[in-house]
Parts: C-alpha cells; structure tokens; sequence
C-alpha cells in the first residue's frame, strides 16, 4: 500500500473516514470507561464508608476499634478524592471549549490561520499526571480502608 500522500483523492477520503470513525469510537469508549471507573470509585469508597458507619454505631465496643476508624476516614478521603477527579475534569474541559470557541471565532474572523487553531488545541489538549494521581489515589483510599477495616474485625 502507498502512502498517505501518494493516494488518489477518493481512497485518501476513504481511509480519512475510516480514521475519523475510529477516532470517534475510541474517544467514547475512553470517555464511557473513564466515567465508569469514576463512578465505580465513588460507589465502592461510599459504601465503604456507610458500612464502616453502620458498624461503628452498631456497639460500643466497634467504637472503640480503631482500625474502623481508620477505614472511614481512608473511605471518606476516597469520596473526597472522586469529586477533586471529576471538579477537575470538569473545569479542564470547559477551558478547552472555550479556549476553542474564542480561537474559531478569531480563525472565522481571519485574525489566525487554521494551522495555529489547530497548534493551539493540540497544545491544550494535553494529559497531565494529576489527571491519574486523584483517580488511583482514591483507589488507593478503597483497597487502604478494606485492609484496615478487616484488621480492625480479624485482628
């Protein structure tokens, strides 16, 4: 097969349609996982945090573990962990929409190319560690609060 450059016009459409439906497939698959693993977080670490309650004022004596304490507190900073995740994302996302919007109002206004639009949105469009460290530390908050809720039954 021949490069990109190289093809006649309508296979070079052909395969852009293709690459643009891939594209299209891909970013909603990351997109509807993304939110699931967010939600998953968010379930897991409030249940965790309801059931260590339950125990905690089933008995005084639960009261006093303090391992269950442990666990609610690392189960809470979980929760707190997923809104951080997600008020960040949020915001990361308006600011490209709007970045976009005031940069395709000055292309469509001839005050810049569409190269530099385009340079533009990639350069914003970048990841960045803290859009992984809330979500697995929060992870981390679960797996913690389970350990250290089952030390305070079992041990």
């Amino acid at each position: 097969m021949e490069n990109f450059s190289k093809l006649d016009p309508s296979m070079r459409n052909n395969f852009v349609s293709h690459i643009n439906q891939r594209w299209r497939q891909l970013y909603e698959l990351e997109k509807e996982w993304g939110e699931k693993a967010l939600r998953y977080l968010l379930f897991t670490n409030s249940g965790g945090a309801i059931a260590t309650l339950s125990f905690l004022g089933a008995s005084e004596k639960a009261f006093n573990l303090s391992g269950a304490k442990i666990a609610l507190l690392l189960f809470v900073v979980g929760v707190f962990f997923v809104g951080i995740s997600t008020a960040k994302t949020y915001h990361h996302m308006s600011g490209l929409l709007k970045a976009y919007k005031q940069d395709v109002y000055q292309y469509f206004n001839d005050k810049i190319a569409w190269e530099r639009l385009n340079d533009e949105d990639s350069k914003r469009a970048k990841e960045n560690c803290w859009d992984y460290v809330f979500p697995y530390a929060s992870f981390a908050c679960f797996i913690g609060g389970c350990i250290a809720g089952a030390v305070a039954l079992f041990v």
